[in-house]
């Protein structure tokens, strides 16, 4: 893991937690295979909208030049 990796970590997490607070609402507790099938299906929708969000969140000023870029410069 690396140090810089927080934001993505941090927003897929909790992207997924609503994602799967939201499918154990619309199922709810009594049948068990819809409630793991829908579990499944909110954990990798949960992942794929982190990580859309934290794009949107944490992008770069329109100025600065992106962080591969600045990390090239250094080395």
């Amino acid at each position: 893991m690396y140090p810089d990796d927080w934001q993505v970590r941090l927003t897929t997490g909790v992207v997924s937690a609503i994602c799967i607070g939201a499918a154990l609402i619309v199922v709810g507790f009594e049948r068990f295979w819809p409630l793991m099938l829908s579990l499944v299906v909110a954990i990798i929708v949960g992942n794929v909208l982190g990580r859309l969000v934290c794009r949107l969140l944490f992008r770069s000023s329109s100025g600065a030049p992106p962080e591969k870029e600045k990390m090239d410069e250094k080395k």
